[in-house]
This record gives structure tokens, sequence and C-alpha cells, in this order.
């Protein structure tokens, strides 16, 4: 199945995009798209009627090539950390395996748009409770 977004979108939405990645981005948003059908499989049927989710869907897939393309070549380093006489330069890096993954407000946002309660929360003056 086709992915949601193209290197297009992502270039669109990512200033530092590196055109030489574009073959890495497709195939990318193409796995972020099996793995958004997975978590929210009613979105793909519903975004053909309802456009708001269809531009959720293309937003959440760039942000997630997006998170996957930034750990650059520190694949599997979870930190860095450099010192040169006084000085000391160090840095975490948020997803160092390049992984595609969902915040949580991201997955709210598709299964709000999906029609899905994601809040928990039960009306107590709903009728039929």
């Amino acid at each position: 199945m086709a992915a949601f977004a193209t290197h297009e979108d992502l270039s669109k939405r990512w200033k530092g995009f590196d055109a030489a990645d574009e073959a890495m981005a497709d195939q990318l948003l193409a796995d972020a798209a099996v793995w958004l059908r997975v978590w929210v499989p009613q979105a793909p049927a519903l975004a053909a009627t309802n456009t708001d989710l269809a531009e959720a869907l293309v937003i959440v897939s760039c942000a997630m090539v997006k998170r996957a393309l930034l750990n650059g070549d520190n694949e599997g380093q979870s930190s860095s950390q450099e010192t040169i006489g006084p000085f000391q330069y160090q840095v975490a890096f948020r997803n160092p395996e390049g992984n595609l993954f969902l915040y949580q407000k991201e997955l709210d946002l598709l299964e709000r748009l999906c029609g899905l309660n994601t809040s928990g929360a039960v009306s107590m003056t709903a009728r039929g409770l």
C-alpha cells in the first residue's frame, strides 16, 4: 500500500531535509504508513472522506520520518561527549536507533479525527449509562 506522504511533503515541513535522502525518506514514509495502519486501523478508510484526517496522516507520517532521519550517523549511540581542555560538549540522542514511533499527542490526534474516544472519560449524565 502507498505511503500517506511523499518526500516533497517532508521537505516542505523540514527546513533541514537533504535531497540526498529522498530514497531513504520514501522508504521510511512507506514504513510509517504500515505502522499507522496498525496503530489506527480505521484511519485509511476514513481519510478518503475526512480531509482533516488525511492531512493529519501526512503531518504525522512526516514527523515520524523526521525523527528517524535525525539520528544521522549515530545509530545505536545514546550519547556523545567531547572534552578539549576546559571545554566540554555533550549530546544525548533522543532516538538513537532511528525508530519510527508516535508521541501520545499524535495518536490522540488521529484517534479523535477517527471519532474514537481517547480521553478515557465517561459522561455521568449521558443516556444509556
